[in-house]
């Protein structure tokens, strides 16, 4: 079996090395990494790279592989995440991963919100500000709807349809909220997220399988290059490795209770094959859940890899369990 890796660079979309503002693309690195780990297992593989080089493969009838891993990102549109498993799912060419609508979903933060809160999955608290093109803002009214939510600073700013922590800050007082919410809307033309600062552990869960089958890794935390908490994981602090990832030791009903939420918003959105959601951990160790990403980074000693460690398995492994997911759900063999 050929395995077909899509992904992004930045040069794919002529963004600067050094860009913070968008920066949500794969390292040539973690490719290489990834291409490695498929070969090792015996696989063959094909790299393909962005959306428009896979759209240019099945038009022209080239695209070599059995089934696809969808790596990529994409840029600029809230539908970045879903193109190509719709491109995918349209020519009815197998691939790794959640299909076009749980990732549209899970791209917009704020239902994703809404979904977990229906479910019973504790998100934090925050307001939704739409974002408006003709660049004024209503800062009375932004610090109004706060108010009535009692909500008080420190605060995180961010846009609602992002990944990677781009446009994320930490704001202490209303002119750097209001600096870092317009910045937002300059940068990125979306919704904007002001949100409860959780002042604890950056932990997450990271998810193996589909449906019924699907399970949890061991809770891993991210971890400040002094092996400290991370106040705030930023952009800049993946973009640079200024933090590592580690299993986390927690009590018993805290682990408990955040792998059960996440198998439980996992498996009601539908996401396959691999996923994670990441928690912050309130100071009396109350988990509240930031986010579910369906399609994580599958880094070199990421979250993946070292929750995989930490439960005996190598990174090869846990690559071939994540594709033959797939493969069953198409049944297809190795």
């Amino acid at each position: 079996m050929t395995v077909g890796l899509t992904y992004d660079l930045r040069e794919d979309y002529g963004i600067a090395k050094d860009s913070m503002i968008f920066a949500d693309f794969c390292h040539p690195e973690e490719i290489g990494y990834m291409e490695a780990a498929i070969r090792r297992n015996g696989y063959g593989a094909a790299m393909i790279g962005n959306m428009y080089k896979l759209n240019e493969r099945i038009r022209n009838n080239t695209l070599d592989c059995d089934i696809v891993l969808v790596c990529d990102e994409g840029i600029s549109s809230r539908n970045r995440e879903a193109i190509v498993p719709a491109l995918l799912e349209l020519n009815r060419i197998p691939y790794v991963g959640s299909d076009a609508y749980c990732m549209g979903l899970s791209q917009n933060k704020y239902h994703t919100k809404l979904v977990a809160g229906a479910l019973g999955i504790t998100c934090p608290d925050g307001i939704y500000l739409d974002y408006r093109n003709d660049n004024v803002m209503d800062e009375d009214g932004i610090m109004r709807m706060l108010s009535e939510k009692g909500l008080d600073f420190p605060l995180l700013v961010k846009p609602n349809e992002e990944g990677y922590s781009m446009g994320v800050f930490l704001v202490k007082d209303k002119e750097e909220l209001l600096k870092a919410v317009k910045s937002d809307f300059d940068n990125y033309h979306e919704p904007v997220l002001v949100e409860e600062y959780i002042d604890g552990k950056e932990v997450y869960v990271p998810i193996v399988g589909t449906g019924d089958e699907a399970y949890t890794l061991p809770v891993g935390r991210v971890v400040a290059e002094d092996g400290s908490d991370v106040a705030i994981y930023c952009v800049e602090d993946k973009c640079y490795d200024w933090s590592h990832y580690e299993a986390c030791e927690l009590p018993e009903e805290t682990a408990g209770r955040m792998k059960a939420e996440s198998l439980k918003l996992y498996r009601h959105m539908g996401c396959r094959d691999f996923g994670r959601c990441d928690y912050r951990l309130k100071k009396d160790g109350t988990p509240v859940m930031i986010e579910i990403t369906p399609r994580p980074g599958l880094t070199e000693e990421g979250p993946f890899e070292s929750s995989a460690k930490a439960a005996g398995m190598t990174y090869d492994g846990l690559l071939k369990e994540i594709i033959n997911s797939a493969a069953k759900r198409y049944g297809l063999t190795d």
